[in-house]
């Protein structure tokens, strides 16, 4: 849960995803998933981006996502150690 929240906190600073959200073209938000390994302890808990306007295109938002998840990994890691469990997904207007 503190690596989704760092996360977040580190993709609302990056500047072309930190415009988009001045903006209201974007909103992040955090949410549980139901779809993790069984056995687990706790919850998984994802990031969805949605676009809330056509200012930004699916691919320039996976573009600067990409981006700046791989710098946070490789800070996170060069501070923390380990590698942090991140998957990038793209998914449909309903959030499926």
């Amino acid at each position: 849960m503190e690596d989704v929240r760092a996360l977040r906190a580190w993709l609302e600073r990056d500047e072309p995803l930190e415009e988009l959200l001045s903006g209201q073209h974007l909103r992040i938000e955090e949410r549980t998933r139901t779809d993790g390994a069984k056995g687990r302890l706790g919850p998984d808990v994802e990031l969805v981006l949605k676009l809330l306007s056509d200012v930004a295109t699916v691919v320039a938002l996976t573009d600067y996502t990409v981006r700046a998840v791989k710098t946070w990994k490789n800070n996170r890691r060069r501070l923390h150690g380990g590698e942090p469990d991140t998957d990038i997904r793209r998914l449909g207007p309903n959030g499926e």
